[in-house]
């Protein structure tokens, strides 16, 4: 079996790097997006296994990747991990059908159990 593809989306810098630090311990292959738009160009390009994804992002948001990566039927088999600073979203976005939310700030191992939970469910 080919190591899982993950693509990690989120604006703040830090937190892209501790996130993909932390999936690369699962043995992933990591795809990073720094906003919204970029996200949106490799999901044109590859279907990964897991979709991280940052709500809050300037311009293209999270939200509007999630709308987009619901318009496209190859996605459908894509886990999606919502990570949020405002759960008062989660109500909206768990009617588009995302597998999980996470408030932020989150626990690194927290953060990496559920990660693989995802990883193994396909």
């Amino acid at each position: 079996m080919s190591e899982p593809m993950v693509l990690i989306v989120d604006d703040e810098p830090g937190l892209l790097r501790l996130f993909s630090g932390l999936v690369e311990r699962l043995n992933c292959r990591i795809l990073q997006a720094r906003n919204g738009s970029i996200a949106m160009d490799l999901l044109d390009q590859e279907t990964p296994d897991l979709l991280i994804l940052d709500l809050a992002m300037p311009e293209i948001s999270g939200f509007d990747v999630l709308q987009y990566v619901r318009s496209i039927p190859r996605l459908d088999v894509m886990k999606v991990m919502i990570l949020t600073a405002r759960p008062n979203q989660v109500p909206e976005i768990e009617a588009m059908g995302i597998d999980c939310w996470v408030s932020k700030p989150v626990m690194p191992n927290d953060f990496l159990d559920i990660v693989q939970d995802l990883l193994s469910a396909n």
